[in-house]
């Protein structure tokens, strides 16, 4: 039998599901690992090749077919052996680039010829976000909004993942979990202290902490990402404002039964969730500070920001501590 798993961030979990599950059923099962940047393919082969009826049910994991030249022709390659005694999973990453969007995604053709000889396994992150979150719920015994935000404090790395929530379980020590308890002993990801700067920033005009921590992590493009998608939120929000379909002053109840189910098709996180309704009522009480023109103005300025460093007219840095510098003041005409 053949597994091809593909994806990105939630690859290992995936994988480790299918660990698991084939060492439960066959708990003598002999194991072998190869990783295609540290180990000779013909050795890789041998291995494949090997096969007598006397030989033990042996479980051969290839890792990192991403690193091979031809992955196309290495799968259809693995189609001239015999496999009764043997179980192969094979591992191909794919990482993520700007905006999400994957730099080496797996090729048309070689994922048809893996359909030939093996079963196809996803793990693409915006397929997949729910898994990461039933994984914490399970782990934790926490509820899914906690799941939520769980990952969006330590981030959608697997393993940082599972290193997190063994370091939660042992600061608690069997109490039940409790977010707020657990997060001073959390290592925060990059997004979820830069959301908080960005907040800070529009509703307080807090920037100094905000361009220190750019200046030191140089995540600028992330930045531009998240600041970008928190006006285009606040833009919408202010725009329905303006219609009269929903009021700064509304309660948490009335906007979560009444408002938010006719709304939330316009706040699509990706394909398959929304945001959902409790961030998007705490945004609520800052519209009455801005005016819907006001959004659209810094939306502008964001884009032109980002093409004047991506053109080469100014350095990616400048640009955006430009941007941020001059936020708040009257664009002259």
């Amino acid at each position: 039998m053949i597994y091809f798993l593909y994806g990105d961030i939630p690859l290992q979990l995936k994988y480790e599901e299918l660990y698991k599950k084939i060492k439960s059923e066959n708990p003598q099962i002999v194991e072998q690992y190869f990783d295609i940047s540290q180990d000779n393919i013909d050795d890789i082969f041998l291995a494949l090749s090997s096969n007598s009826m006397f030989s033990p049910l042996t479980l051969i994991t290839i890792k990192r077919l991403e690193k091979i030249k031809d992955v196309s022709k290495f799968i259809k390659s693995l189609g001239e052996f015999n496999y009764s005694q043997k179980i192969i999973i094979l591992l191909y990453e794919e990482f993520l680039g700007d905006f999400g969007k994957a730099t080496n995604e797996i090729d048309k053709t070689s994922l048809k010829n893996a359909e030939k000889i093996a079963e196809i396994i996803p793990a693409r992150k915006a397929l997949e976000k729910k898994s990461l979150e039933f994984y914490i719920t399970k782990e934790l015994s926490c509820s899914q909004y906690e799941a939520e935000k769980f990952l969006e404090i330590v981030g959608d790395d697997f393993y940082k993942i599972k290193n997190e929530i063994e370091k939660v379980k042992n600061f608690l020590n069997g109490e039940p979990f409790n977010l707020e308890k657990s997060i001073k002993i959390l290592s925060v990801s990059n997004e979820y202290s830069l959301n908080k700067l960005i907040e800070l920033f529009l509703y307080k005009k807090e920037k100094e902490r905000l361009i220190e921590y750019l200046q030191r992590e140089k995540n600028y493009m992330l930045f531009l990402s998240i600041f970008v998608e928190e006006i285009s939120i606040l833009a919408k929000l202010k725009n329905l404002q303006k219609r009269g379909i929903i009021f700064s002053n509304v309660s948490y109840n009335q906007f979560k039964a009444d408002v938010y189910p006719n709304i939330k098709n316009l706040f699509k996180k990706d394909n398959f969730r929304f945001i959902a309704e409790y961030p998007l009522f705490l945004k609520l009480k800052y519209l009455d500070n801005f005016s819907y023109d006001f959004f659209n103005d810094k939306l502008l300025r964001c884009l032109e920001a980002e093409y004047n460093f991506k053109s080469g007219l100014v350095d990616e840095n400048i640009s955006i501590e430009m941007l941020i510098n001059s936020f708040f003041e009257k664009k002259l005409d």
